[in-house]
């Protein structure tokens, strides 16, 4: 008796041993593919999910691997029918070799779903519906910090000004208790990734300015004629600007009583990844459109809307931003670019944008003795670029005056967009796509492994050697720093963030530093100083007033300085000099670069128009 159950137990573990060996098989397979995914605690869950994706998976193979399948599948019907032959003749049990005959096919079954769909089991412990519901109960219950951790990238999501009166405030408060949203049916699951549709009601801002507008009309007229002329008018007839500021928010705060009457409500389709153990909400374009309340203004907003309500009444002019993120700015209008040999021409178009030009005296100014050529410009609401080439110091030299209405006119343009981009173009070709007004060229830091460069306030390379650096912070300042003051990677990276830096040129040197010539090293490390080269350079004086200049066929470092100090500027820096130095205007080179050709760069320096394509006619 004692030795057939041995005999029994031996037969069953045998039969089984090819299960647990399969078993690791499949495991060692999964994590060469590296494919496996968390699932959750509960095993009736992971099984039922098992099953739905293993169909799901047979449904979308590919010949081969069905074929595997079918193989798979006659393999298991002759060792059934071999065992039930066996078991018939013979008479012995059949149970233990079929389910180990089972088991061993479904296990070479998970290794071939496994080589074709690669994730057997996906099931994480939170869900696309939960993560996004999260998200928005954040959102409506104005814990905007939260929200914005749910998201691939936290970021700001809704844009507020700096300082915002009263007004201001209503509107933003009525936008941010009109949220309210429903989920569209479930999530739409692709292994890691997945889109879930929300239906969204929120403030509708682009329509309230109408309503506001004819209200402000008619509370003026209550207003006259309940008030003495003196409290309604000034000297000039015209309405004093506090009558204009209490009429207005009382006209904002009437209107938002019945904020409900513009609500709108918009299908968003939310796409989410899996990563690292938890769904992360990409921030799609459409939905920080519906968290602005359908506005492209941004912070702007308050402000634009006073000025389309009460524009016939006094002057208040718009602003206009370029997002951070937004990769292509507007268009310039291409009517708005021209030449004349007038100088009461340009003249004239400075004098036509006061809010630009009067900030600051132009570098340009009607003695100039043009080299060849015309002056050059463009000019809008909030740009204005004058070019010229003139004979300075017996320097061949081009300069360019502009000025911008927003630092956040000033940008930096990589290939690709991409910081590390292996791709070069022509300064020409990368104006083009990126919009830009005017361009000069950067610092061609893919060209050199030496300095400290950051982008998008993100320090990417830690090198100093001995270089002079220049900060473009986000108030479109030129910021300096010198060899050794930065001494480790995190000072550097403290020091982008204490200075609000968007990015950093890694070139030089310094060529004047408060209206005077700063002195430099004749072993500076870049730009061979000291000899004679084609020479680019960037300067600023006040707020949004910069001057570009390049010295093309012969001028050493000091030749730069000397002519940016004598044109006026408060600071200025050496970009890439030689076959680089460039500055393109309307998309095509305008200085005469070395040998007449373009050569290919990493980057440039653009300044963009931020006045939208719709209303830039």
């Amino acid at each position: 008796m004692e030795k057939c159950k041995q005999h029994t137990l031996s037969r069953v573990l045998w039969t089984i041993s090819p299960g647990p060996a399969s078993f690791l098989f499949t495991l060692v397979f999964l994590v060469k593919c590296d494919k496996i995914s968390p699932v959750s605690d509960n095993i009736f869950t992971i099984l039922e999910y098992s099953i739905k994706n293993a169909i799901a998976c047979v449904k979308n193979m590919d010949y081969n691997h069905v074929l595997l399948l079918w193989a798979v599948g006659v393999v298991f019907v002759v060792f059934f029918i071999r065992n039930l032959h066996s078991a018939i003749k013979k008479r012995r049990e059949i149970i233990w070799s079929t389910v180990s005959a089972l088991f061993v096919c479904l296990l070479m079954f998970s290794c071939i779903v496994a080589d074709a769909e690669g994730t057997l089991v996906f099931l994480p412990g939170d869900t696309p519906e939960n993560k996004v519901t999260h998200f928005f109960d954040s959102v409506v219950a104005g814990d905007m910090e939260a929200a914005s951790r749910d998201l691939a990238t936290p970021r700001q999501l809704i844009q507020l000004p700096e300082e915002m009166s009263d007004t201001d405030s209503l509107y933003y408060e009525a936008l941010k208790s009109s949220f309210s949203y429903s989920l569209y049916g479930t999530a739409i699951m692709d292994k890691t990734h997945a889109v879930q549709t929300v239906e969204f009601t929120y403030l509708d801002l682009n329509a309230l300015p109408d309503p506001i507008h004819e209200n402000v009309m008619e509370e003026l007229e209550r207003v006259v004629d309940e008030r003495r002329k003196d409290d309604v008018y000034d000297e000039n007839e015209n309405y004093k600007p506090e009558i204009l500021d209490e009429v207005y928010h009382d006209s904002v705060a009437k209107i938002l009583e019945s904020a409900q009457d513009y609500y709108v409500s918009t299908c968003l389709d939310l796409s989410l990844d899996y990563t690292n153990g938890k769904w992360v909400i990409d921030p799609a374009d459409d939905m920080l459109t519906a968290f602005a309340g359908g506005s492209t203004a941004g912070a702007n907003f308050a402000n634009n809307a006073k000025s389309e309500v009460l524009g016939e009444l006094t002057y208040i002019p718009k602003h206009y931003t370029i997002a951070e993120d937004v990769l292509l700015p507007p268009a310039p209008n291409p009517d708005k670019y021209g030449k004349t040999d007038d100088p009461e021409v340009i003249q004239a178009i400075l004098d036509q944008y006061p809010r630009l030009t009067g900030i600051d005296e132009p570098f340009w100014n009607k003695d100039i003795q043009l080299r060849e050529g015309s002056f050059n410009y463009y000019a809008d609401e909030t740009i204005v670029v004058i070019a010229w080439r003139e004979t300075y110091n017996m320097k061949n030299c081009t300069f360019a005056d502009i000025y911008i209405a927003d630092p956040s006119q000033l940008r930096r343009k990589l290939t690709e967009d991409t910081y590390g981009s292996a791709v070069h173009k022509p300064a020409s070709a990368l104006a083009k796509e990126a919009n830009a007004v005017i361009a000069l060229n950067g610092d061609f830091y893919k060209f050199r492994t030496v300095g400290v460069t950051s982008y998008q306030r993100t320090l990417y390379r830690f090198n100093p050697g001995q270089l002079e650096l220049c900060h473009v912070d986000a108030s479109g300042n030129l910021n300096f720093t010198y060899a050794n003051e930065l001494k480790t990677k995190e000072e550097a990276e403290q020091y982008i963030k204490d200075n609000d830096i968007l990015f950093t040129l890694a070139f030089g040197p310094v060529l004047v530093e408060n209206y005077e010539i700063h002195p430099s090293s004749p072993s500076y490390l870049l730009g061979q100083v000291g000899e004679i080269y084609s020479r680019s350079a960037l300067g600023q004086r006040g707020s949004g007033h910069y001057l570009l200049m390049t010295m093309n066929y012969g001028g050493n470092i000091e030749d730069s300085k000397k002519a940016m100090k004598d044109m006026g500027v408060e600071r200025a820096y050496a970009v890439d000099g030689g076959q680089t130095a460039e500055i393109v205007l309307n998309n095509q080179m305008f200085n005469p670069v070395d040998y007449r050709n373009e050569r290919f760069v990493s980057d440039i320096i653009c300044f963009d128009t931020a006045l939208p394509e719709d209303e830039n006619k």
